[in-house]
C-alpha cells in the first residue's frame, strides 16, 4: 500500500508542477539549464547529511539517466515544435506497457506470481490498459505513425529509466533516504551540465542564466526533487514500476482539476470542457489497480 500512497503524493505534486510551469515565461534552453544544476544545488545539503553510496553501479545507472532524460527532453522539445504539444504528450503513457513487459522479462519470477492469481492479474493488466487508454484519449488527439514513430525512442527510454529507478533501489543499504537524495543530486547534475554545453555551443548568452528576472522564476523548481523524491520511494515498496508509472502520469487528471477549479473560481464558469468518460475510466482503473495490487 506504501507504493500507493508515495506515487499519488508524486503525481499531485508533479501537478502542481506542470501548472506552475505553464505560467513561467522561460526561454526553453535557459529552463533545462536551471532545472538540473539548480535542483542539484538544492538537494546537495541535504546529501552531505547522508553518506555517498559505496555501490559504483548505483554511480553509473545515475548518470546515464541523466544523459537519457537529457536526449528525452530535447527529441520532446523538438517534437512539440514540429507535431505539437498535445500529440507529442499523447503517446507518452505508451511507456506504461513497454516498463511493465520489460520488468516482467528482468524479473521472470514475477510472471510465475501472474500465473498464479490469474484473476487479479487480469484486472492489474485491464487497470493498466484502462489508464493508459484513458490517458491517450483525453487529450482527443488521434494518434498517427508519424508521431508514434517519432516518439518510440523516447518512449522506449522513459520505460528504461522507470526500471532503473527500481534496480537503483536494490542500492540503498545504509539509507533509503540517502539513496534517493544523491540520485536526484547525480541525475540532475548531468541534465544540468549537457544542456550547458548545448547552450554553450550554440554561442547562446550566457549573462541571461544569471539574469534576477530569470532566477526570480525558479523557486517552483523545488517541486522537482519533492516529486522525483516521492516516485524514487514508490518504486521501493512497488511490486512493478509499471504500476507506478501509470499512477504518477495521472498528474494530468489533478492538472484538469486544478485548472478548472480555479478558471470557475476566477470567471465563475467552467474552463477545459471533456468528455466525462475518459476522466471516469481513469480513475476506475486507479481504483481498480490499488484494489488488485494489495
Amino acid at each position: 500500500m506504501m507504493w500507493v500512497l508515495y506515487a499519488l503524493a508524486a503525481s499531485i505534486v508533479n501537478a502542481i508542477y506542470y501548472i506552475f510551469n505553464q505560467n513561467v515565461r522561460l526561454q526553453h534552453s535557459v529552463f533545462m539549464i536551471y532545472r538540473g544544476i539548480l535542483v542539484a544545488l538544492m538537494v546537495l545539503p541535504v546529501c552531505l547529511i547522508y553518506k555517498p553510496i559505496e555501490a559504483w553501479q548505483f554511480y553509473a545507472i545515475s548518470v546515464v539517466q541523466g544523459l537519457i532524460i537529457s536526449y528525452n527532453d530535447l527529441k520532446s522539445f523538438k517534437g512539440y515544435k514540429k507535431y505539437g504539444a498535445e500529440n507529442v504528450g499523447s503517446v507518452g503513457p505508451l511507456s506504461v506497457a513497454f516498463v511493465f513487459f520489460f520488468w516482467c522479462l528482468l524479473e521472470p519470477l514475477i510472471i510465475l506470481k501472474y500465473c498464479q492469481a490469474p484473476i487479479k492479474t487480469f484486472f492489474i493488466l485491464l487497470a493498466l490498459f484502462g489508464i493508459i487508454y484513458a490517458l491517450m484519449q483525453y487529450r482527443k488527439v488521434k494518434l498517427t505513425k508519424e508521431v508514434f514513430m517519432y516518439m518510440l525512442p523516447v518512449i522506449l527510454l522513459s520505460a528504461v529509466i522507470s526500471i532503473s529507478n527500481k534496480k537503483i533501489m536494490y542500492y540503498a543499504d545504509d539509507s533509503l533516504y540517502g539513496l534517493c537524495y544523491w540520485r536526484i543530486f547525480i541525475s540532475s547534475l548531468v541534465v544540468g551540465c549537457v544542456h550547458m554545453v548545448i547552450y554553450i555551443a550554440q554561442k547562446q548568452p550566457l549573462p541571461d542564466l544569471i539574469k534576477k528576472e530569470n532566477l526570480s522564476k525558479t523557486l517552483f523548481l523545488i517541486l522537482m526533487p519533492a516529486s522525483m523524491l516521492l516516485r524514487n520511494m514508490a518504486m521501493y515498496y512497488t511490486e512493478n514500476p509499471s504500476y507506478v508509472s501509470a499512477v504518477v502520469y495521472t498528474s494530468l487528471l489533478w492538472v484538469m482539476f486544478i485548472n478548472r477549479s480555479f478558471h470557475f473560481i476566477h470567471f465563475k464558469r467552467v474552463y477545459l470542457q471533456i468528455e466525462k468518460k475518459w476522466v471516469l475510466l481513469m480513475l476506475a482503473s486507479i481504483i481498480t489497480l490499488i484494489l488488485a495490487t494489495n
